[in-house]
């Protein structure tokens, strides 16, 4: 039967991203896409039913449909249990069974309903189709709301959960996430932003912004550097919203990194928001290819 779809959604602290994959004879093909931003600090009901109208844009017979979500951590992957507490987004959600209430708002089985960690789709997606696919040690990372990280290690995938650990005077993930830049704003220059895209959208911003640019490339580059200590890496691949500000503060990295005689190359995901989407779709394509990838833009 080629009548099966996947839905799959990347879900971050401000936004999801969903697509509909649908099967053909030779493989699955993305036929629709679609992205709205949903404040998660928003109540239980508002955030899932903002889901739910998402997934009823692009299916309209969820019958036949597997859905997987790519959903940041702490989280019960197994059992669909928000388990995100301090990090200031799924208030509401801490402790809620996700995977019970969607499967109750879109009238399906439970066991149509899974989940995956968010950065380990992210890898996923870039190691089958993306610049990193010819690795076999690889470092991940997404930078925006918070950090995600993910390794791969031969045919492993996992997440790396890195964004807790001990980092300068905290953890990583306070210096390498948006809420760093809103930080360094509010401390630097008395100014309220509310992320890295209102800075670079805002001429007069980001010049005034361009030393915590400078800054950044220094804390990510410290970062890499601990981690080529610890753990075989071939290659580094970033995603997430603040990588596509990667013209401000890569090359300043890279610089470092080979100061210190590391030559391992850092990749800027071509893929954007589309690598959860294929990773996480990619756990139910079995032996089929992903159609039309090529001409995704």
């Amino acid at each position: 039967m080629h009548n099966r779809s996947i839905l799959s959604a990347d879900i971050g602290g401000s936004h999801i991203t969903a697509a509909a994959f649908v099967e053909r004879p030779e493989g699955y093909a993305m036929e629709s896409i679609a992205t709205k931003s949903i404040d998660s600090r928003q109540s239980k009901d508002f955030i899932l039913k903002q889901w739910v109208s998402v997934f009823k844009e692009l299916v309209s017979d969820f019958s036949h449909c597997c859905i997987v979500l790519a959903m940041p951590a702490p989280f019960d992957y197994v059992n669909g249990i928000c388990q995100i507490v301090d990090q200031g987004k799924f208030i509401h959600l801490l402790g809620v069974d996700i995977k019970k209430e969607l499967s109750e708002r879109l009238g399906i089985s439970t066991t149509q309903i899974h989940f995956v960690n968010d950065a380990k789709a992210f890898l996923m997606g870039e190691s089958k189709f993306g610049k990193v696919s010819g690795f076999e040690d690889i470092l991940g990372l997404t930078l925006g709301t918070g950090l995600g990280s993910s390794r791969k290690n031969g045919e492993q995938i996992f997440d790396a959960e890195l964004w807790s650990s001990k980092f300068k005077d905290s953890i990583a993930e306070d210096y390498l996430g948006t809420g760093w830049f809103i930080g360094w704003c509010k401390e630097n220059l008395s100014l309220e932003v509310k992320g890295v895209k209102e800075i670079i959208d805002n001429p007069e911003f980001l010049q005034m912004a361009m030393p915590a640019f400078s800054t950044f490339s220094k804390n990510l580059a410290e970062f890499i550097l601990m981690r080529v200590e610890e753990i075989p890496i071939d290659a580094i691949v970033l995603g997430g919203s603040i990588s596509r500000a990667h013209v401000l503060f890569l090359e300043e990295t890279i610089s470092i990194l080979n100061q210190h005689h590391i030559h391992k190359p850092v990749f800027i995901s071509d893929l954007g928001d589309k690598s959860a989407l294929f990773g996480a779709a990619s756990q139910f394509f079995g032996q089929k290819v992903l159609l039309g990838l090529d001409q995704e833009s």
